[in-house]
């Protein structure tokens, strides 16, 4: 992206570095083997979507939904872990569902690519430590800074990436997710107070010269068999909900997958142009993590 503009501001006391994260991560698990050098890299290569995300045009808000019975955490991870590790982008990411030490926790195991509920307990194979220990060097070494912040609010975010971007650089804000974020009025109809939220964060990206990244869910009240994404995209409910946000790009996951390999197709959705291309993913079986899908 361009070049950021300066601004003036109190330093963040809330945001913290991902090696910190990282401390309080593993603050009482075994300290990690030194003996494995061997370079650690994820394969993942969302070129198209890392364009979209993080390019040289003006600054956007993209939002990315995803079905509630697959959640946000490792997509949004995973494309953390991408832009992070290799494509060296600085990361602001504010976590609204988990802690700091949780937040990272879940991108060691993407990045690694090992199961996170053994990881957290203890219980996971000797013989994989190794390949935590290589991909947590590798995420100590990135731009990721990370505010577990709570209660959020736009205003919150506001004053958070500005003291944020006083202190570095930022190409990227993430925030996870819509349905965490409060809202000081009222608002009786629910997919106006999310117009009302997205609006806000876009004013708030073009203000900074910053791009922000949305995660969010819906609710699968449909049939995935039944809808013809690329031709009825703009008929689901959720996407109705964002109808009124100027040249925002929405991005969705309808939720086909097949139960053994995790399949599913991100469709990319504009306002004004509706569907205009797909990513395939992967889900892994063991990490968690999404890669993209090559048949």
């Amino acid at each position: 992206m361009e070049e950021k503009s300066k601004i003036n501001g109190n330093s963040s006391k809330l945001s913290i570095p991902v090696r910190e994260a990282l401390d309080q991560a593993f603050a009482e698990l075994d300290k990690f083997s030194s003996e494995f050098e061997d370079p650690f890299s994820i394969e993942m290569g969302y070129t198209f979507l890392n364009q979209m995300l993080i390019g040289t045009e003006t600054p956007r808000l993209t939002i990315i939904s995803t079905p509630a019975s697959v959640g946000t955490g490792y997509l949004e991870t995973s494309i953390i872990a991408d832009l992070a590790l290799n494509n060296k982008q600085s990361l602001g990411c504010f976590s609204l569902e988990t802690s700091n030490s949780y937040f990272v926790s879940k991108l060691i195991s993407v990045v690694a690519d090992v199961d996170l509920a053994l990881m957290r307990s203890g219980r996971l194979p000797s013989d994989q430590w190794p390949t935590i220990s290589s991909a947590v060097r590798d995420i100590a070494d990135t731009k990721i800074f990370i505010d577990d912040t709570r209660p959020f609010s736009v205003k919150t975010f506001r004053l958070e990436a500005l003291a944020l971007m006083k202190e570095t650089t930022i190409d990227l804000f993430v925030i996870d997710n819509l349905q965490y974020i409060s809202c000081k009025k009222y608002h009786k109809n629910q997919a106006r107070k999310y117009q009302k939220i997205c609006q806000s964060l876009k004013d708030i990206s073009d203000e900074l010269n910053v791009s922000i990244l949305l995660m969010s869910q819906f609710s699968d009240e449909y049939d995935p068999d039944d809808v013809d994404v690329t031709k009825e995209c703009g008929l689901l409910a959720f996407l109705q909900d964002f109808g009124k946000i100027p040249d925002a790009e929405l991005c969705l996951i309808p939720g086909k997958h097949d139960r053994e390999a995790r399949l599913f197709s991100l469709h990319i959705y504009r306002n004004r142009e509706g569907v205009t291309g797909t990513i395939d993913l992967k889900q892994n079986l063991s990490g968690g993590g999404f890669e993209q899908y090559w048949e």
